[in-house]
């Protein structure tokens, strides 16, 4: 993949603290990468209602990163930030090849 095309990323998981009973997740930087984002629409990505759902994104690497399901993808530096909540969270990533394919969805704060 050419460097012109990567974009920087910031990768976070969540940790689940009980504060007071209520279970709440808290956002810890985890590391930095550089993703293809890309933004495929068609006829899978719709929602139930069957509109374009326009809050999926792409991610392709042929790198190795430590990125797993459920991980927090951020478009902004955050790692010097103790509270913050990322852009993305990681739904599926299967490896098609030597290329690594990470299915992001607009995270809103669940």
């Amino acid at each position: 993949m050419l460097l012109k095309d990567l974009t920087e990323v910031w990768i976070s998981k969540y940790e689940k603290v009980s504060d007071h009973g209520e279970i709440k997740k808290i956002w810890k930087y985890k590391d930095m990468a550089y993703l293809n984002l890309q933004q495929d629409l068609n006829e899978l990505d719709r929602n139930s209602a069957g509109e374009v759902d326009y809050g999926i994104e792409n991610a392709r690497t042929d790198m190795e990163y430590d990125i797993q399901k459920g991980n927090g993808i951020s478009l902004k530096d955050i790692s010097k930030l103790d509270s913050f909540i990322p852009d993305y969270t990681v739904t599926d990533c299967p490896k098609i090849g030597n290329t690594t394919l990470y299915k992001l969805e607009k995270y809103n704060g669940d």
